[in-house]
């Protein structure tokens, strides 16, 4: 059984998985030939499927991802969860040794070994 409305199906994965975090499993595909993402959710008794094609439930299916390992690790979701990719937090920034690059002296290119001809 496919859901076709997204926040339908993001509420009942989420139920679904508070009713047996140890039972429930998540799985998404990619049919590349379609271009259809299908992602499912079961616990051996109920099915939840969801159908898209859209590059805009991309992020969607990012925030789902994103809220089901927060509920997976017991924790809340908190502005400081948001991904945001290739960002480094403040505190790691601080923590790194600032890097200073010097350049190297040009180099001239070797002259070939061996014999020399007269």
């Amino acid at each position: 059984m496919y859901i076709t409305n997204w926040e339908e199906f993001q509420k009942a994965v989420e139920d679904l998985y508070i009713a047996s975090p140890e039972l429930t499993r998540y799985v998404h595909t990619f049919h590349r030939s379609d271009g259809d993402l299908v992602l499912k959710v079961t616990d051996d008794r109920t099915n939840i499927k969801y159908k898209t094609n859209q590059m805009t439930d991309l992020k969607k299916f990012i925030n789902l991802n994103n809220v089901l390992m927060l509920k997976m690790m017991n924790k809340e979701m908190a502005d400081e969860d948001t991904v945001i990719p290739d960002a480094v937090p403040v505190a790691v920034k601080s923590a790194i040794p600032e890097v200073k690059t010097v350049s190297s002296p040009k180099q001239t290119p070797k002259s070939k070994k061996g014999k020399k001809r007269r």
